[in-house]
């Protein structure tokens, strides 16, 4: 079973949580606020299927050559989108092809306590809660389950997040699906879910208000 003796072999990706048939893996947040798996002993089956999607553990293999892999660089036309995203806006331009053919689109967004958590959209107008850059590790929670279920239902699924947390979404699928995306960003890692909370703490005392909205990469004075 799955037992973390260093941490920086484990990206907190949520897919050994997410395999276990007995539910007996629990996320449990460290004294820097990250979540590491922890097993309930005394109900674990000894499968190894923890082990076996760990992306760490298990990482995915390219097969294609380099000179298979095309770069490209795009950004929206839609001025309204672009403003309103950190970057380019292309995520909006994907999700929207994927939506018009009735899909499903997993992304990062705040939660009511303006925690960062993995949730999907089936509306365009849903879309807006995803856009932005988001300085902080998401809580996947049951997000791969959910986008195996629209898989297997024959429904089009843009996953997006981090490199790690699309590895686990791909060790965590039990083979290739034809309608799914994965768009992962550009990682540098991920701070702490709890520098983040004492940080807006902080911030609240300061005004004396409580939080209403967030922007880590606002474009009021331009997209400098």
């Amino acid at each position: 079973m799955i037992q973390i003796t260093d941490k920086t072999k484990c990206s907190g990706c949520h897919a050994c949580q997410s395999i276990c048939p007995k539910q007996c893996i629990k996320m449990i947040e460290d004294e820097e606020g990250f979540l590491y798996p922890s097993v309930v002993e005394e109900e674990c089956i000894r499968c190894g299927l923890c082990e076996k999607v760990c992306p760490i553990l298990h990482p995915l293999e390219n097969n294609k050559a380099e000179s298979d892999i095309c770069a490209y660089a795009a950004y929206t036309k839609n001025e309204e989108i672009r403003k309103n995203s950190s970057s380019g806006g292309m995520f909006t331009e994907i999700s929207r092809w994927v939506i018009e053919r009735q899909g499903v689109v997993f992304g990062a967004a705040f939660d009511k306590s303006f925690q960062v958590r993995h949730m999907y959209a089936e509306t365009e107008e849903a879309l807006a809660k995803f856009r932005g850059s988001k300085y902080m590790q998401s809580i996947i929670g049951d997000s791969y389950m959910q986008a195996k279920r629209f898989l297997d239902e024959g429904r089009w699924v843009l996953f997006t997040g981090t490199p790690c947390q699309i590895g686990g979404l791909l060790n965590y699928l039990p083979k290739a699906y034809e309608k799914l995306l994965t768009q992962d960003i550009i990682c540098h890692g991920v701070p702490s879910p709890l520098v983040w909370r004492k940080y807006r703490e902080y911030r609240e005392r300061q005004s004396g208000g409580k939080t209403e909205h967030i922007n880590f990469r606002n474009k009021a004075k331009g997209w400098n």
